[in-house]
């Protein structure tokens, strides 16, 4: 009887501990702003009377997974500006003729005196983005290519099958020690 409730115990407990494992890495998943990793692609740019820091993510984009972070400083003073219209324009090198246009926010942004906006990417190739800046200081505009990934079709499939697969093996442990258990008690009762 002490094996079994051992054996019990065992397995309720593996599979608690399965469980707050996989639990946070479900939670984990998040999309906005920062997520995926960061990429600083501009830094103290200067655009016209501005000076722009451009922040991508994920790292690396993907399509349809295309975010911006920007902060537009004045090129002389240093300050950060706020009361700015920032367009991006998305477009394709590859001769399609594909172009995305977005004004970013500051709603977007994680950071409450900067710019940001999702681009949704239609497909894999290298995209030359461009942000134009108007402002009462005047015009200015900065550009960059960036190459977005075709989405992986394995995340998915590890994010489903891994829970699957544990469990599994759990239940594959709980009925062999459970096997082990009734062959060890029916040697014991065969025994005079």
């Amino acid at each position: 009887m002490g094996f079994e409730m051992k054996t019990r115990k065992m397995v309720v407990l593996s599979l608690i501990t399965f469980i707050a494992l996989i639990l946070p890495s479900q939670l984990a998943y998040a999309e906005g702003p920062g997520t995926g990793g960061r990429r600083i692609r501009l830094d103290e740019e200067p655009a016209g009377p501005y000076v722009v820091r451009v922040v991508t993510s994920p790292t690396p984009p993907k399509v349809e997974d295309l975010y911006l972070e920007i902060r537009v400083l004045n090129a002389e003073s240093r300050d950060i500006l706020t009361d700015l219209i920032v367009t991006i324009s998305a477009s394709s090198t590859e001769g399609e003729d594909s172009t995305i246009d977005v004004i970013a926010t500051h709603d977007n942004a994680p950071i409450p005196d900067e710019y940001a906006a999702h681009l949704l990417i239609p497909r894999a190739g290298v995209w030359s983005i461009a942000i134009q800046i108007d402002g009462p200081l005047g015009t200015g505009e900065v550009s960059f290519l960036e190459r977005i990934s075709s989405p992986s079709s394995l995340g998915p499939i590890i994010s489903i099958g891994a829970p699957f697969a544990g469990l599994a093996i759990l239940i594959f442990i709980f009925l062999r020690m459970q096997r082990d258990s009734m062959d060890k008690k029916q040697d014991s009762e065969e025994q005079p």
